[in-house]
């Protein structure tokens, strides 16, 4: 009686650990990505990284996505995500924050921020946008904004009047349309954008560059749901498709971030005081 009394606790503690494990299995992993471009482009280049990574490891991930860089700044404040990818600023942010810590990062590309306007503006040097309207994605968007005023006020000793369009498309397209006399964001997310509106910018400023953009994970996230996350994504670069995938999310040439070497060095901007906190 006591060995069938054994066997049969055996037995459920067994399923209750099969049962929990399944469920842990079934719970998708968030996955966010700063809202640089529409929430189209994100799902359309995003969508198959995360596939890929399902495939290979057995985890679920859902893309989450938000409609402007401050809902996604909230959001990782709060913890809501366990994976997010984002600006090398907001990586000390989430650092302070929630733990966060830099997984991969783009070893092939340094971060800087550009001061576009239009082609046909007469405006040709930076002092002439003294007293004008400059189109932003966000506060908090590193080389495009927080940075780039800082030195725009700084550096350069001109006043300005800031507008913030929620992403770098928008602002973009304030600039265009007039609204604006410039526009602050980054070169890649111009070369992301129609060939017609390219042609209709020029660049009159650039920031100094910065390790670009980490994928990082919440500290709640096992280690080695992160190692194996990490690993995949590097031995993805490894073939002609990875590299396709890993090039439209700008990741192409990934290596292993590290927070103290690469993103740490970012406090002694001391940025804090043009940073907006929501």
């Amino acid at each position: 009686m006591k060995r069938k009394w054994i066997r049969l606790t055996a037995i459920i503690l067994l399923l209750q650990f099969q049962f929990s494990h399944s469920v842990i299995a079934e719970t998708p992993y968030i996955w966010s990505v700063v809202p640089q471009f529409t929430g189209t482009a994100v799902h359309r280049d995003w969508t198959p990284i995360l596939k890929h990574i399902e495939s290979k490891t057995g985890y679920r991930f859902k893309l989450k996505i938000y409609d402007s860089i401050p809902e996604f700044e909230k959001a990782f404040i709060n913890g809501v995500p366990d994976f997010a990818y984002m600006n090398p600023y907001h990586a000390v942010m989430a650092k302070d924050a929630q733990g966060y810590r830099p997984i991969v990062r783009n070893s092939k590309r340094l971060l800087s921020g550009i001061m576009v306007v239009r082609q046909d503006s007469a405006i040709n040097d930076i002092k002439d946008l003294d007293g004008k309207k400059i189109a932003f994605p966000s506060p908090n968007a590193f080389a495009a904004s927080l940075y780039m005023r800082a030195l725009l006020r700084e550096k350069e000793g001109i006043n300005f009047v800031p507008v913030y369009a929620g992403t770098h498309s928008n602002a973009y397209r304030l600039t265009l349309a007039g609204k604006t006399s410039a526009t602050g964001a980054v070169k890649r997310t111009l070369l992301k954008e129609r060939k017609e509106l390219q042609q209709n910018l020029k660049i009159l400023y650039k920031t100094p560059g910065f390790p670009s953009h980490p994928l990082t994970a919440h500290n709640r996230v096992p280690d080695e749901v992160i190692k194996v996350v990490q690993t995949t994504l590097l031995e993805l670069a490894q073939t002609q498709h990875g590299e396709k995938l890993l090039k439209a999310i700008l990741l192409s040439h990934p290596i292993k971030a590290n927070y103290e070497t690469d993103y740490l060095p970012l406090k002694k901007l001391e940025l804090d005081k043009y940073l907006v906190r929501h």
